[in-house]
């Protein structure tokens, strides 16, 4: 018997759409993929470099503010600028507490110092006669000599040189002069800060106002017959003049003096016919000068009424550290001394 093969008949109806259905699938799920794939990279990755940028770029802040830089030669300037500027600028001295500024022996710090200053505050009336040359040749900034703006007629020395007294700190309202010709100096340099060193220069002033009253009135309670000191240089003529007292001294305005044999007999007379309690000693003269006081009081019977800053203030954080602290040390020991037996 001839048989005839049959053909094989796929279906087309069950098991083919379930397999195209399973590819189509798979196509259409193979296209979302390649679309979130393309938005990765075009969209998505598109952020990538912008972030990473703002990461590796250095921010850049504003430059801040230059601090002025300001020096002032002796311990009683330095003081009062530092009252006055607070926090806002850079304060340095030239001189330490103790040093004569008579005889200052400059250091080669002094020249570099200067010249990085935006101010320099002198004294003047040659006080400072060793940084003349220093400060004339090296100052870049503005010099201010406070006392030959506050002090108009100065008080001349009782030598033969015919200088001017320089020690006009010693009398309070000079002083006082001296903050205000300060704060003019620092408004004209940093008029950003104005009011900051207005409120400070009020708030020291009127304790330099409280002040010279009180010393006045401290005086005022030695009888006028023992109102006589005696000191080791003429450091005292404005405070004798200020404050109703009578100053005699060793030597001159200068402590680069030496006192001669005659003079030292005249001075030593005086003490005995004037019948003077109290010889006083100074903190920033030379100890040979202290020594002709003691000797003066040992040769005349007079007593030795204390140490007296004359030159310079003590050291930082003592009680004759600042201006204020030294004005009152010095009146307190002359009035305890004036008002002995």
């Amino acid at each position: 018997m001839n048989h005839k093969r049959h053909p094989i008949f796929v279906s087309t109806t069950h098991p083919p759409i379930k397999r195209r259905g399973a590819l189509a699938r798979l196509a259409h799920h193979s296209a979302w993929i390649a679309l979130i794939a393309i938005f990765l990279i075009d969209g998505g990755c598109s952020e990538r470099p912008e972030a990473t940028a703002r990461q590796v770029i250095p921010r850049l802040d504003p430059p801040e503010p230059q601090r002025l830089k300001i020096v002032s030669t002796t311990t009683m300037i330095e003081d009062l600028v530092r009252n006055l500027v607070g926090n806002a600028a850079d304060v340095s001295g030239i001189m330490r507490a103790g040093e004569d500024p008579h005889i200052y022996d400059a250091r080669p710090r002094d020249a570099e110092q200067i010249a990085e200053a935006d101010l320099v505050f002198t004294n003047g009336f040659h006080l400072e006669a060793t940084l003349t040359n220093i400060i004339k040749n090296n100052a870049q900034g503005t010099v201010i000599p406070l006392a030959e703006k506050a002090v108009a007629k100065p008080l001349m020395g009782n030598d033969k040189s015919g200088a001017a007294d320089p020690h006009c700190w010693m009398n309070v309202d000079y002083f006082r002069g001296y903050l205000g010709h300060a704060l003019e100096a620092l408004i004209s340099a940093d008029p950003a800060n104005e009011s900051y060193y207005r409120d400070n220069a009020a708030r020291y002033d009127a304790q330099l106002a409280e002040l010279d009253p009180w010393i006045k009135n401290q005086i005022a309670s030695v009888p006028k017959g023992r109102r006589v000191m005696v000191t080791s240089h003429d450091a005292f003529q404005y405070f004798a003049d200020a404050y109703d007292i009578e100053v005699r001294a060793m030597i001159g305005i200068s402590t680069a003096e030496a006192p001669r044999p005659q003079e030292i007999e005249k001075l030593e007379k005086l003490i005995r016919d004037r019948k003077v309690q109290a010889l006083f000693l100074e903190t920033s003269v030379s100890p040979t000068l202290n020594t002709l006081i003691q000797k003066s009081a040992e040769a005349t019977g007079a007593n030795i009424g204390g140490t007296l800053y004359s030159d310079s203030l003590d050291q930082p954080f003592q009680p004759a550290g600042t201006y204020l602290g030294m004005m009152r040390h010095n009146t307190s020991t002359i009035v305890q001394a004036l008002q002995g037996s």
